[in-house]
């Protein structure tokens, strides 16, 4: 049964780059729905974003989610984050996590192996979807690994080094599974 494997990390780790070059090769891939929504509300002037209405944008990221989710697969794919992101970022900022992700059945719908981007301050770069701070972002990667070693998944951390090793790093450990 074809998997959805998580690429995960802080902001500015290089995870839109990795999905970018595997979709290259030719893999599945989703891009990363929250900056999406960032985008869409910054168009439309809104705050449900990351550091305006958190919770209000955790909401609306869940519910695309929820959408992509239901996609069928014919193969394995690759997601730039997964709805344990939403749990980090909600506990970074100390607010309440709603129990729809609390019960969420994760391992349904994605694989038991994770891929976390490490913090790698020589490329972090801040844009206007990404505001945050290094230091901020390392609040976030400390709760994104607390947040997917509490639903029992697997991480695997993906060296800092070229991209080109970095694809072929993440698929010689899929194509081992």
């Amino acid at each position: 049964m074809p998997k959805r494997y998580i690429i995960t990390g802080a902001p500015g780790t290089g995870k839109t780059s990795l999905i970018q070059a595997l979709q290259a090769n030719g893999y599945l891939c989703f891009s990363e729905i929250s900056r999406k929504i960032i985008l869409e509300q910054q168009q439309i002037k809104s705050n449900k974003t990351p550091w305006g209405d958190l919770p209000g944008f955790a909401n609306l990221v869940y519910l695309q989610t929820l959408e992509e989710l239901q996609l069928p697969l014919q193969e394995n794919s690759y997601v730039d984050r997964g709805l344990p992101d939403i749990i980090a970022y909600l506990k970074a900022k100390s607010h309440s996590i709603p129990e729809y992700l609390l019960d969420f059945p994760f391992k349904t719908h994605y694989a038991s192996t994770v891929f976390l981007m490490p913090l790698w301050e020589e490329i972090y770069i801040n844009d206007p979807q990404r505001p945050q701070s290094f230091v901020e972002a390392q609040c976030i990667h400390k709760h994104l690994i607390e947040v997917y070693q509490n639903f029992n998944f697997t991480i695997e951390v993906v060296p800092k080094t070229t991209l080109t090793k970095r694809v072929d790093l993440v698929q010689s450990l899929i194509l081992q599974r």
